[in-house]
């Protein structure tokens, strides 16, 4: 199971990194949007966990992207972004789930099996 971890704060990206892992889920990082669309473009995901503040691209611009090329992964924002209007648009953009920072990486990973079931069909 090969997920997406697109997270330009250290921090947060290394504990997630290193939870998922805990998880037994193979972990790509990329710390800006324009690494994560290379890397969408040349491996196939299961799933993405994309910060939407990003340094360049932004991560509601990686989302459309990813949506415009007809890419059905589950995709799951992570965000300090907590405004509902921000919430809103998020999902509607093609998002799966929306967790706000802070958060819990119990919970995060709940949410990604979750997502990995419905996508698998189970």
């Amino acid at each position: 199971m090969r997920i997406l971890l697109v997270e330009d704060d250290s921090m947060i990206g290394e504990a997630v990194l290193k939870g998922l892992q805990q998880e037994g889920l193979t972990v790509d990082w990329t710390l800006s949007g324009e690494d994560a669309l290379l890397a969408f473009a040349v491996e196939p995901y299961e799933l993405v966990v994309l910060d939407l503040g990003l340094p360049g691209i932004s991560g509601l611009d990686v989302l459309n992207s990813i949506r415009a090329e007809g890419a059905a992964v589950p995709v799951i924002i992570l965000t300090a972004w907590d405004k509902v209007s921000q919430r809103v648009l998020g999902l509607d953009s093609g998002a799966d789930d929306y967790l706000i920072k802070p958060f819990a990486l119990d919970e995060l990973a709940a949410r990604i099996r979750v997502l990995l079931r419905r996508h698998s069909g189970i």
